[in-house]
Order: C-alpha cells, then structure tokens, then sequence
C-alpha cells in the first residue's frame, strides 16, 4: 500500500490507477507518517498540489520515520532547482505530474530498496560474509571503472549473485553515468551516519540496476568528496558485506586514505595494467607498496587491451613485474563503443571476448560460480624474455 498526499481526489485517483496497487489517499500532511507506521509500506507519493515547503518537510519526516522508505515527487515544472531541493529533503525521485509510467518505475524501484532491506534484515549475522573485491589501476585511463561495472552486472545477472557495486572515486566517479542510472542519492547521504549506519540506511540510498547489481554512487560534485571520512567507508562495506555475495570498489587512481581503508578488508585487489611503459612502471610500483604494507589478499594481476600492437606483450609484463597474469582483457574499440552508448557491453554482447574474459576473473573470485563458467586459467609461470626498463621490479 502507498500514501499518496495529494489535495485533489482527482489527481490522487490517477495516480493509483497508474499504480495499480492499493493505496491510501491522504489530504492532511501530519498524517502520512502515521499511515506509514500502520501499513509498513515505504512508499509515499507527494502530489503536484502539496507546495514545495511541506512536501519538504513530510519527505524529510518520512525518511527519519524509516530510512529505507522512498519519497517520489509529483510536480508541475521539473527543474534543476526542484529536483536538488527534493533529493536534499531526502526524495527518491522527482516526476512530472503527467509522466505516470515513470511514476510506476520509480515506485518499482523504492520495492526493489525495500525488499534488500527486508532480506538483509533476515539474514542477520548468519551470512557468511561478501567477497571484496577491490579494482585499482595506478593511472587513469586504464579501464578500470569499465571493468569493475562488467564484473558486477556479470556476477549478478548471469551467476545469480547478490552484488553491490562501490564508487570509491569519491571526486570523479563515474559508476553511475556508465550504468546509465539516474543522478539520485549517493554515499554523500550517509556522511551523518558513520557510527548508526545499518541495513535499512545502507539500502535506501542504493540505485538498482537492471542486471540485479545495487550501485553507491560517488558524490555528485568534487568538492563534496571532503565530507567522505574512511572511517564511514569502512563502515559501508562492512555493513555491506552482512547483505551481499560480492561487494566490488571501482577505487581512484592514486592510494587515498579510503582506499587504504578499504585494503584492510579486500580479498581480491584487480590491479590493472595495460601494455605500455607508464602502466606498467606504476604498477610496479604500487606492488612494492603492497608489499610494504603487508596486504595479505590476493593481487590478481588484470592486463588490460592484451594483444594492442605497441611493442608490449603480457608475458613482457609479468616478467617486468614478476607477477603471474591472472586476466587478460583483450584489446577492442568495442568496450569504449558501449560504454559511449550508455551500454555494459557483457549485458548487451556476452559472447564478446571481453565478456569471456571478464566472466572468467568472475568465476575466479566467485566461491559459487557455476560450473559451466569458464574459469580463469591457472597462474602463467613467468616467461624469461627480455626485461623492461633494464631490470626486473622485485614484488615479494
């Protein structure tokens, strides 16, 4: 049942026959969290009708009456102003008062939180805990955000995992343009909950992707990324690790204080690499960092745009780095393609040899991955060719 605070019968009737669902209409403001407290239901629905100053503070107590509920907005003009307005009132979506159908997909989307929450809440302590997988590539440009949302849509839409994907790119993330996601909430919206962060809040600023993955975004401007302690994003992923099977962190290009944080707890770390000289002397680098800093996960080593004809080949990278290949994502302008047409190319070509090659590194850190998934091959012995920059990088 959604409560739908709408001043005129008319309008209000509309929009539970768009709904097609049971409903309350509600014409008094104070009553909405009342309604909420006696049907459980998380969704509430303000009107056109309702000025802008009361839809604010409704949303705002709705919220704080149970943070994984979801506020939809109808208004008469949608703006840049209204729409910032509501989500800092804490809103989930706002919609044009005539565009039902999206009204429909946004109430769908506020079930979809809901039931995570519910799901999370009944499993309990009992979970056996998510695998962390980390993704870092030590310089831009390599693919890195690309991958990590691959390897998420795979895990959850073709291996049945419970996958949540975290933008670490506090400053420039971009997980959420590249799952073409609308702009909504993001981890910005749990800054005041470092300590009290449960389930319930977690879920409520998650953005659910057609392929089953649950995405936290990264702030929407730069300057926000400041009001993100680590100690928060620790938190996140423990929080996160009691509600799915895989949590995967798309992290910055350069060691932060959130991504050391992060480490602590990461079982895989996917360290991208590509083949040329600055990739790969950053990548060297950044395993001798490893390596002083004691991780005690697993560093699987990913070339990216394996076989470009630049003079560098894997074998030359592993024995550069003296590390063992775990992945190579072969070289094709197809994954910028989809990724410039708002596409994740292993939902819309799972049979490209860059879906191949990301599913096996799937099935690789997938402890449940089904048999018939192609794993990743066993670690490549290192091939003595010649060594790049006139030696070998120590790592161990």
């Amino acid at each position: 049942m959604a409560a739908i605070l709408e001043f005129d019968a008319s309008t209000a009737n509309s929009i539970s026959n768009a709904l097609g669902s049971s409903t309350v209409h509600l014409t008094d403001a104070s009553a909405v969290v009342e309604s909420m407290k006696t049907t459980g239901d998380p969704l509430v629905i303000i009107g056109p009708s309702v000025e802008q100053a009361v839809a604010e503070r409704v949303t705002t107590l709705a919220i704080t009456t149970n943070p994984a509920a979801g506020v939809v907005w109808l208004r008469r003009r949608v703006d840049t102003t209204v729409v910032l307005d509501a989500l800092r009132a804490g809103a989930s979506d706002v919609i044009g008062d005539t565009d039902l159908p999206a009204l429909v997909a946004a109430s769908n989307r506020v079930a979809e939180k809901a039931a995570l929450h519910a799901a999370a809440a009944n499993q309990g302590n009992a979970h056996r805990g998510a695998v962390v997988t980390s993704i870092y590539a030590p310089k831009g440009g390599c693919g890195k955000t690309s991958i990590a949302t691959n390897l998420a849509t795979v895990l959850s839409g073709e291996m049945n995992q419970r996958v949540c994907l975290l933008d670490l790119d506090l400053e420039s993330g971009d997980v959420q343009l590249l799952m073409g996601l609308p702009p909504a909430r993001s981890v910005l919206d749990l800054q005041n909950l470092t300590d009290s962060l449960d389930a319930t809040a977690l879920a409520s600023v998650m953005l659910p992707h057609s392929s089953g993955t649950y995405v936290l975004a990264a702030p929407q401007r730069p300057e926000q990324a400041a009001a993100i302690r680590p100690h928060l994003i620790s938190r996140i992923v423990g929080v996160a690790s009691k509600m799915f099977d895989h949590v995967i962190i798309d992290c910055p290009p350069y060691a932060t204080e959130h991504v050391l944080a992060v480490l602590d707890v990461t079982d895989h770390l996917g360290l991208i690499c590509t083949p040329d000289a600055a990739s790969v002397k950053n990548t060297a680098i950044s395993l001798e960092v490893l390596t002083e800093l004691n991780f005690n996960g697993s560093v699987d080593l990913i070339v990216n745009r394996a076989g470009e004809r630049v003079g560098i080949s894997g074998s030359d990278i592993s024995e550069a780095l003296d590390h063992a290949i775990t992945c190579e994502i072969p070289h094709s302008v197809d994954m910028p393609l989809a990724t410039n047409s708002g596409r994740i190319l292993s939902v819309s070509h799972p049979a490209h040899e860059i879906s191949m090659a990301i599913r096996g590194y799937a099935a690789f850190i997938s402890p449940v991955a089904q048999e018939t998934v192609a794993t990743v091959p066993a670690q490549q012995s290192v091939v003595r060719r010649r060594r790049l920059f006139g030696r070998r990088v120590a790592t161990t």
